[in-house]
């Protein structure tokens, strides 16, 4: 007969917890217990079981106070979770709920979560610490194990079934992701006029037989890129069945064609692996990007020793999110001040890298959204946009929705902003990238 047990494993804490290093900067811890927490919660849940779960369901135990609820964000959206159930004795606590959000999975976040519960319960008293897992989740158990973490076998079955699975963690080892430089061998161009500067490079989210491949440029002002605006939306991407890259673009100090050679560089790296189509997809200041590919591509160097560069720079379609569409009129004063450096007053060179003024009729279609109550990057960017494009007679499809603030990302915590993904994803689809 087949044992359908849990797996039980069990920690002493009265042992010093192992170095795993400092948790990521772009990461913070908050709680169940703070605005906001249950719906945190809930979405992290959901997206690490595959179905719904109330916060009711936890929050209705007494051994698990709200406060003793983690929850860990990137850039505030919700990624991971693990609670600490404190019973009648003070001394024994269980981790409990251990949850990582599948679009943010593989950053970290997940171990921190549990670290963060282990390090609660030393504070409070706790002395051994257990939890229990299944056999199929086997990136969680190296993470307990990595933290100290000993399997409970009292029988037989347990032996057997703990022995198989160290087997598999013998061979299991996390996938790395491939990272493709975009001029490999080479320096790219206006290097020498941006110190400092990483080569830039696209990080590879192939899926089998896509059609299509959306290229995504993550926001940050042109002073960085936030981390929730890359690989999650790629992962996010590839659900509709299309492959996706993300592009690591430079950013200030830097001459200002660097970022946008950066993106053409990049659709045309990724159109030379022979896919049908090529998009680019943005937010915020990586929305400016994406509009500026969009509006000043070239068709290509026919002549060029480089193949790749004999590429049209073009996108077939862009997806500009809560995008610093405009450097003038609403436009988003840091974003133009980083890009433009000393020439940040430059009306030509405003004008230039504002779309809504060079939308063509050969602009490629679009998709757009935006929140009416962004204060960061004003709605009228995307409705100038879509002004200058129906002018031109170039189709589009855009969603306003009521509130959200700026930043949102995949807005997993505010259900009607949320529906964009669903949306860019069956409107992906609709254009063949599948």
């Amino acid at each position: 007969m087949e044992d359908t047990r849990q797996l039980a494993m069990r920690l002493d804490l009265t042992q010093d917890l192992p170095d795993i290093g400092p948790m990521p900067e772009d990461i913070t811890v908050t709680t169940a217990a703070e605005p906001g927490g249950p719906r945190a919660w809930e979405v992290i849940v959901e997206n690490s079981f595959g179905k719904p779960c109330s916060y009711e369901s936890i929050a209705k135990d007494p051994a698990c106070a709200p406060e003793r609820v983690f929850i860990l964000r990137q850039f505030g959206q919700p990624v991971a979770t693990a609670s600490a159930q404190i019973g009648d004795d003070p001394t024994r606590g269980t981790v409990h709920m251990v949850g990582t959000n599948r679009y943010y999975a593989g950053n970290g976040a997940g171990l921190h979560a549990v670290y963060v519960v282990l390090k609660y319960m030393k504070e409070h008293g706790v002395r051994t610490a257990s939890l229990l897992t299944d056999d199929f989740r086997l990136p969680a158990i190296a993470i307990y194990k990595r933290l100290g973490f000993e399997p409970v076998a009292e029988d037989e079955s347990m032996r057997r079934r703990w022995a198989e699975i160290d087997k598999k963690l013998a061979a299991y080892h996390k996938s790395s992701r491939k990272v493709l430089p975009l001029w490999p061998g080479r320096e790219a161009p206006y290097s020498e006029m941006s110190p400092n500067q990483a080569q830039p490079s696209i990080a590879c989210y192939p899926v089998e037989n896509s059609r299509g491949a959306v290229v995504v440029c993550p926001g940050g002002g042109y002073a960085m890129k936030a981390g929730h605006e890359g690989a999650p939306i790629a992962r996010m991407i590839n659900e509709a069945g299309v492959s996706a890259y993300v592009l690591d673009y430079r950013v200030a100090p830097c001459h200002r064609e660097a970022p946008l050679s950066d993106a053409k560089r990049a659709i045309r790296v990724v159109r030379s692996m022979g896919y049908e189509k090529v998009a680019i997809l943005g937010f915020s200041a990586g929305g400016n990007l994406t509009c500026c590919a969009a509006t000043l591509y070239d068709s290509g160097d026919p002549d060029a020793e480089d193949p790749i560069e004999r590429l049209s720079s073009r996108p077939d379609a862009f997806v500009p999110c809560y995008a610093v569409v405009s450097l003038g009129n609403f436009g988003h004063d840091g974003t133009r001040k980083n890009l433009l450096g000393a020439e940040a007053e430059n009306p030509e060179l405003v004008r230039h890298y504002s779309a809504e003024c060079n939308v063509t009729p050969d602009t490629p279609t679009a998709f757009l959204w935006h929140t009416a109550t962004d204060e960061a990057v004003p709605v009228e960017n995307s409705l100038m946009l879509a002004s200058a494009m129906a002018r031109c007679g170039v189709p589009f499809e855009m969603h306003i929705f009521p509130k959200g603030r700026h930043g949102l990302g995949l807005a997993q915590e505010y259900p009607d902003v949320t529906q964009w993904i669903s949306l860019v994803q069956n409107w992906l689809v609709r254009l063949g990238y599948r």
